[in-house]
C-alpha cells in the first residue's frame, strides 16, 4: 500500500487484457456472465493474473469472497489507491515541490521526481511537463547551475524532462571524468615532490662557489672544485 507504482502496474494489468482480448473483464463494457464456461475460464485467468502481479497486503484488503469478479477486483484494487485522494494530493505535493538533488546522483534524483509525478497524476493532480522541468531544476545540486541555466533558457523551445535528464546525466559524466583527472594530476604532482633530488652527495660545490667537504670545513675556490674531489692547485 505503500508503493507508488500503481500506475505503472495498472497500465501493465490493461495492456496484458488488452493482449488477449480480455479488457471487457476489467473495464465492465460487456455484462458478467458466470453461467457462460468459456466466460468463467477467461474471467478465471484474469484473476489469476491479479493473485500474481499484486502484493498479498493488497489483496487482503480488496478480494471479499470467491464470487467476486475480475472486475469486481479490479475496482477494488483501484479504489484502495484512489481512496482519500485529495489528503495524498497535499502530501505528494509539498514533497514534489521541496524535493531537492542533495548528494544523490541525477539518475535517483529524477527517477524520484517521475514517481511524484506519476502519483499526483494518480490523485487527479497532473504535473505538466514544463512545470516538472522546471521543478527539478530548482531542486539541483549547485554544481550544475550552468547545465540547469541551459535547460531553463531553451525550456521554451524544446527541453522535455527526458531531454532535461539526458543533459543533466552527461555534464555528471564530465564533472567525474573531470575530478578524476584533477586527482590523477595532484597525485602525480605529490609523488614528483616527495621523491629525493638526485645530484651530488657530500663534497659537492655549494652555490656559493665553495667545495664541501667531509669534514665540515669549506675552502675557498675559484669554481673549480668538483664532485671527485680534485686537487688543489
Amino acid at each position: 500500500m505503500k508503493s507508488t507504482a500503481y500506475s505503472r502496474w495498472a497500465s501493465f494489468f490493461k495492456s496484458m487484457c488488452g493482449k488477449f482480448s480480455l479488457k471487457s473483464h476489467i473495464d465492465g463494457t460487456v455484462a458478467p456472465h458466470p453461467q457462460d464456461l468459456d466466460w468463467d475460464q477467461a474471467d478465471c485467468y484474469v484473476r489469476s493474473s491479479f493473485f500474481s502481479s499484486v502484493d498479498d497486503s493488497v489483496l487482503d484488503l480488496a478480494m471479499t469472497d470467491d464470487n467476486q469478479t475480475s472486475q469486481d477486483l479490479w475496482l477494488s484494487i483501484k479504489g484502495l489507491f484512489r481512496a482519500n485522494k485529495q489528503s495524498w494530493a497535499i502530501f505528494l505535493s509539498h514533497d514534489f515541490h521541496s524535493k531537492t538533488q542533495g548528494d544523490s546522483s541525477i539518475a535517483e534524483y529524477c527517477s524520484r521526481m517521475k514517481t511524484l509525478t506519476d502519483a499526483l497524476r494518480d490523485v487527479g493532480h497532473p504535473i505538466q511537463d514544463s512545470q516538472l522541468v522546471l521543478n527539478l531544476l530548482r531542486g539541483l545540486n549547485p554544481r550544475f547551475s550552468n547545465t540547469a541555466n541551459d535547460i531553463a533558457n531553451s525550456i521554451a523551445g524544446f527541453t522535455s524532462f527526458a531531454q532535461a535528464w539526458d543533459m543533466l546525466a552527461m555534464k555528471e559524466l564530465r564533472l567525474a571524468n573531470e575530478e578524476k583527472i584533477s586527482n590523477s594530476t595532484v597525485l602525480l604532482a605529490g609523488n614528483s615532490l616527495s621523491s629525493p633530488s638526485s645530484g651530488c652527495a657530500s663534497g659537492c660545490r655549494s652555490p656559493s662557489g665553495f667545495v664541501q667537504t667531509g669534514g665540515g670545513g669549506s675552502n675557498s675556490s675559484s669554481g673549480r672544485g668538483s664532485c671527485s674531489g680534485g686537487k688543489k692547485k
